[in-house]
């Protein structure tokens, strides 16, 4: 497929969420678009904006399908037309950003090192991928199930969700977990001429018209309802940490432990455009960030949502990505100290209080040397130079949910301002919230099971350090960290012995290590 370059002409691609059924999903987003593009010297026509649809309410429909069947529809729908104006630009809402992530990752991310195509031509025909309000790294609203996730106004219009896609939505589940270490791993090159223009934009207002009261994850701070901020950034971490081989302990015959967890990798996403904006919720025609979009040209409640997407698609250059990038930054940091108190009046009541600070997701994975999944342990968080687990403020974690599917995974939602220290919260001069120092320092233990056996595991700590700290919480931003334990193999689960002579094994000791 030749991939011609025209930075007037731009042909634009709607990628819709999870579980939608009508392509109104975009509301007066396409319209007003191509009417106000022209503003930004840019061409777009309606004729040229293609609304896409997918089938997502099915069980037997994965992410992957959906990539492949995406890629089959670019081909037959897009091809004359990339050929005559050059590579397309993608808008997507929740879940169409990690479908089209998925279908990029399949089709054209390994050919960045080689100079060529792996889905056959030359080059990738998508430019520029602009996700609002993906769920790059999942929902927490995902694990809550097909029944009670029907009924939620945020999210579906009465079907009922298909559980291969909603698999994939779940924090900590092993393709998106897979996804995203590629793309932490992906390099400079992903991003550019050569690669794609990735940029995110997300709210973090929640929308309580559309409040669930049965389902708290719909009002969570540090969110827009459905997907975290921290869920949503590409800005992303991966840390790996492996525990020491086992020794023998002294005065004790055939004990051994393992005692220390260590930091052995520590790896940083490509830095990608992101934007917090100002006002918006996932979903709803009130606050919605696609949703509540018209299409009459300057209604100002839409400006922040237009303005991003025009300022996306100005970009054509490395210079003009990365200052974008340093421009979102600064738009973000604004939102979040106009945002950072919400007050809700309520008559003859006294008023309500949210303090939107920024957290911070991270997601652990534990698996052994020989690459199992370890489902049975208890994961500690200390701090302090004591490596006390009390000495964390009050507030620090938010949430935690174990993926039901990968029982080796946990996620954990932290307050990350409260967490690394923050000061007080004043309203009218009133403290609202009083300061706090945060944890000076941060490590684990791990506490494996089986603890005995002829194939075990050893507990181990992480030392508690500032550096920990800083690796692990990131504001707004999502950790990936794989914990990797020693799968002790001990002499005895195979023996041959000498003569014939016969006996029964049955109550033979585990003997030590094998090495």
């Amino acid at each position: 497929m030749p991939i011609g370059d025209n930075t007037m002409k731009k042909i634009i691609v709607f990628v819709h969420g999870y579980s939608v059924t009508h392509t109104r999903t975009y509301g007066g987003l396409p319209q007003r678009l191509a009417a106000e593009a022209s503003r930004a010297g840019l061409e777009i026509t309606v004729r040229e904006i293609f609304l896409g649809k997918y089938i997502s309410f099915r069980d037997e429909v994965r992410l992957e399908d959906i990539a492949r069947a995406f890629e089959a529809a670019v081909r037959r729908e897009l091809i004359d037309l990339v050929s005559t104006h050059g590579r397309f630009t993608c808008i997507t809402h929740s879940t169409g950003g990690p479908v089209m992530r998925e279908w990029w990752q399949r089709y054209y991310a390994s050919a960045l090192g080689s100079g060529a195509s792996s889905g056959g031509g030359g080059g990738c025909p998508m430019s520029h991928l602009i996700m609002l309000a993906p769920a790059n790294f999942g929902s927490a609203l995902a694990q809550l199930g097909k029944g009670r996730l029907s009924r939620l106004k945020t999210w579906f219009q009465g079907v009922e969700p298909g559980t291969g896609v909603l698999d994939w939505l779940e924090l900590g589940g092993g393709e998106a977990w897979e996804l995203n270490t590629k793309w932490i791993t992906a390099g400079e090159d992903a991003i550019g001429t050569r690669g794609i223009f990735p940029f995110v934009l997300i709210g973090q207002t929640i929308d309580r018209k559309l409040y669930d009261n049965l389902n708290t994850y719909t009002g969570e701070l540090g969110s827009d309802g459905v997907v975290r901020v921290a869920a949503a950034n590409l800005n992303s971490t991966y840390l790996r940490l492996e525990q020491e081989g086992p020794r023998a302990v002294r005065g004790r015959k055939n004990d051994y432990e393992a005692p220390k967890l260590e930091m052995a990798q520590e790896l940083t996403s490509p830095r990608t455009a992101m934007l917090i904006a100002a006002g918006k919720s996932h979903g709803g025609t009130s606050k919605g960030i696609v949703r509540s979009v018209r299409p009459q040209v300057g209604r100002a409640a839409d400006a922040v949502t237009i303005d991003a997407i025009l300022d996306c698609l100005k970009v054509g250059t490395m210079a003009d990505y990365a200052r974008l990038c340093d421009r979102f930054d600064a738009q973000t940091a604004e939102v979040l100290r106009e945002e950072r108190l919400e007050i809700e009046d309520r008559i003859l009541l006294p008023d309500t209080h949210f303090i939107h600070d920024r957290h911070a997701m991270v997601i652990f994975r534990l698996v052994d040397d020989a690459g199992h999944a370890i489902e049975d342990f208890d994961l500690l968080l200390t701090a302090g130079r004591e490596a006390d687990p009390n000495r964390f403020p009050r507030g620090f974690v938010v949430d935690r949910q174990r993926n039901r599917l990968h029982r080796g995974t946990l996620t954990y939602y932290f307050n990350h301002d409260v967490i690394v220290g923050c000061e007080a919260v004043k309203r009218d001069g009133k403290v609202v919230r009083e300061a706090n120092a945060g944890a000076e320092m941060v490590g684990m233990r791990i506490t494996p099971r089986p603890e005995e056996g002829f194939v075990h595991y050893l507990p181990c700590e992480l030392r508690a350090t500032r550096q920990t700290l800083k690796a692990i919480f990131k504001p707004n931003q999502t950790t990936l960290v794989d914990i990797v334990l020693r799968r002790v193999v001990r002499e005895g689960v195979f023996r041959l012995d000498r003569g014939t002579k016969q006996r029964s094994f049955k109550k033979d000791k585990p003997g030590p290590p094998l090495g």
